[in-house]
């Protein structure tokens, strides 16, 4: 039976969201603020090659492979080398930057040791007290870094391991292996991410209703909607809608991040690699950066190299000259040597990205309650996004099938 589906938000989400409804045979419609869609998700192409404007692949699996398959992109495998993956840790890069005893701890940890969730720590605190000092700063708090776009400390457990039972009763290994999906590894395509978008809202185009310029305002707007109602729009913007129904400690923050990719004569490594992951007090304030040229082809010109430096909130700076300064110092703490870049190009989102902290925990427990309630009372009501139940667009995409 068909159902009619409205879905408010056309970013990465709602168009994942809207593709399951559409392959289920339901009616949809679905509502965007802006007049371009997919958020947050896209790619630039200037003279040197190509800026992704935030990420720059998709972890591919068996039914990825069937949605990409379905709307006719094929996916564009990373070279071999960029396997390799760097740590800068003591102000030298390493590929794996802890000694054998600690590797042995790490190992029983994951294996054996009971895995219990503290609310009351953060995640450098729990992580300290699960793995270790050295485990935490040496591997763990850069490699979270690069991922959420924050130190430890801002981060929680129990929200980023939302799927896993922190009880005391299970094990890291079993969690990964009762969560563990078949993956073929990160996939981009040839003109970058934004082939992804584009040959999703052609599939959907026809088979949908797109609404632009319409924006979601109120609480009563869903609930008077016939049918059911998916809210996809950022929490930024979601959180002032929902106005007094969150309390202070379910209030979630939000993340200032910015992408600056450099286009430049040499290559930051000696060796190819995916990307280097900082360390906490290593005097570099990227919290990683991606080798964009050794990953996938076809993302540069005239054998220029491509990087993509991740960075938290640059409060003062604003201008090119400034940021250009942070970047190749950065830089240099790697290569030992300066080089002026050919071209750099900022990407800036504020507020898109939440924190994964103790309150976004909260947050959906809240979320989890008023979509119950509403259930209740005859409504079929869901929210969908980055915030729900992990972050990453294969997370985000499987989070949106029915």
């Amino acid at each position: 039976m068909k159902e009619e589906i409205h879905i408010f938000g056309a970013g990465i989400t709602g168009l994942f969201l809207a593709y399951h409804h559409v392959k289920r045979g339901d009616l949809v419609t679905l509502y965007e603020e802006n007049n371009t869609l997919g958020g947050v998700i896209g790619t630039k192409t200037v003279k040197e090659g190509l800026v992704e404007q935030a990420a720059n692949g998709i972890l591919l699996t068996n039914d990825i492979k069937f949605m990409l398959d379905d709307i006719g992109l094929t996916p564009l495998y990373p070279k071999k080398a960029s396997k390799r993956r760097y740590f800068f840790i003591n102000k030298k890069l390493s590929q794996f930057p802890i000694s054998i005893l600690d590797g042995t701890k790490l190992i029983y940890t994951i294996f054996l040791k009971k895995l219990k969730f503290h609310p009351n720590l953060n995640f450098e605190e729990w992580s300290n007290d699960t793995f270790g000092l050295s485990v935490t700063k040496n591997i763990i708090e850069p490699a979270l870094g690069g991922i959420y776009g924050t130190r430890c400390k801002e981060l929680h457990a129990d929200t980023i391991f939302s799927k896993w039972d922190g009880s005391g009763t299970s094990t890291i290994f079993k969690e990964i292996i009762k969560n563990k999906k078949k993956s073929y590894g990160t996939v981009s395509f040839a003109n970058g991410m934004g082939d992804l978008v584009s040959h999703l809202v052609s599939y959907l185009k026809p088979k949908i209703k797109i609404q632009t310029g319409i924006s979601l305002s109120s609480i009563s707007q869903m609930e008077n909607l016939k049918g059911s109602v998916r809210i996809c729009i950022s929490l930024k913007n979601l959180v002032p809608i929902l106005g007094n129904s969150l309390n202070p400690e379910e209030t979630p923050n939000l993340l200032t991040i910015s992408t600056i990719t450099r286009f430049g004569e040499t290559r930051l490594t000696q060796k190819p690699c995916f990307g280097v992951l900082f360390g906490k007090e290593e005097g570099v304030r990227a919290l990683g950066v991606l080798c964009n040229s050794d990953i996938f082809d076809g993302r540069v010109k005239d054998n220029f190299h491509s990087e993509t430096w991740i960075y938290p909130k640059l409060d003062g700076f604003s201008s090119e000259k400034e940021i250009e300064f942070i970047l190749e110092s950065d830089r240099a703490m790697i290569t030992k040597k300066k080089e002026k870049a050919k071209a750099i190009y900022k990407t800036t989102w504020e507020g898109v990205f939440p924190a994964y902290d103790r309150n976004l925990f909260l947050c959906n427990q809240k979320f989890d309650q008023m979509e119950t309630n509403w259930k209740k009372n005859g409504l079929d009501i869901q929210f969908f996004g980055n915030y729900r139940r992990g972050i990453g667009l294969r997370s985000i995409f499987e989070t949106t099938m029915p």
